[in-house]
């Protein structure tokens, strides 16, 4: 009987530790703040409403949230109340705010992410939305460079790139998602092989066309080609965009007559 009782109290603190544990990393978090560009005609052209949450929706489906987490599309104002899962490092305690950017009739939304300390109440105060991935510190928004970060270039409604990550570590696939509007010609989109640029910079060289000498609709629609490029060395790298060759291309402009640096680099608390 003895035996018994030392087996069961273990296993019955282990329980209760566990549930604990469990319970510990969930918080009812008051957030409020103030969107200062919400006027943007980035903002208020494009999307119909602004939603305060913990993590960010599911592509296919409805947002659920509380009234109080809705952003004012007028003043830009925010207060109410939200469930966080608490995160814990060598840093301390913190949890992911995202604003997201709610567009009904196009069915696609972008987030901005605030990683904050944690605290029963946090007042962000008034900043500027933006499409990316921030701490707050200090009173302050920084750029997060813990975390891997999309980036968009282009109109996020008409010819667009989306990177993913744009801050790598080596061995990375970065994924880049290219959207134009055409009738149905067929594209040529290939990646060269990187070199090394005056001991500097690992180059890689991007193509990106359409062919002109084909029958086409009288109707055009949105396209989406993928292609990933995987650096396999540290160091700073020049993406460009070089006209195609050969007759009867028209090129698709992404990242024509711009470079687009970006670092590879061990990814660390900013």
């Amino acid at each position: 009987m003895r035996v018994r009782a030392i087996v069961r109290t273990p296993l019955s603190l282990l329980g209760i530790l566990m549930g604990l544990g469990v319970a510990a990393s969930v918080r009812t978090v008051h957030i409020t703040g103030t969107v200062a560009n919400i006027q943007r005609w980035e903002i208020k052209g494009y999307y119909t409403a602004m939603v305060v949450a913990h993590t960010e929706p599911r592509r296919a489906g409805v947002v659920s949230t509380r009234p109080q987490l809705m952003v004012d599309k007028v003043t830009g104002r925010f207060e109410g109340e939200i469930i966080c899962e608490v995160m814990r490092n060598k840093h301390g305690r913190w949890v992911d705010i995202h604003l997201i950017n709610m567009a009904a009739t196009f069915q696609v939304y972008s987030t901005m992410v605030i990683r904050a300390p944690y605290a029963e109440r946090i007042d962000l105060g008034a900043f500027d939305w933006k499409p990316s991935h921030y701490r707050w510190k200090e009173g302050a928004l920084v750029i997060d460079t813990a975390v891997p970060r999309d980036t968009v270039i282009g109109d996020l409604f008409g010819d667009h790139v989306r990177i993913s990550p744009i801050n790598p570590e080596r061995g990375d696939s970065v994924r880049f998602e290219f959207v134009w509007n055409n009738s149905g010609q067929p594209h040529v989109a290939s990646f060269g092989d990187p070199y090394l640029e005056n001991e500097s910079y690992v180059v890689c060289e991007l193509t990106f066309a359409v062919r002109t000498d084909t029958d086409i609709y009288t109707e055009s629609w949105d396209h989406r080609v993928v292609l990933y490029l995987r650096p396999d060395t540290e160091g700073r790298y020049r993406l460009r965009q070089v006209p195609a060759q050969g007759e009867h291309f028209r090129d698709i402009d992404f990242l024509l007559d711009k470079d687009l640096c970006f670092d590879v680099a061990e990814r660390i608390e900013p």
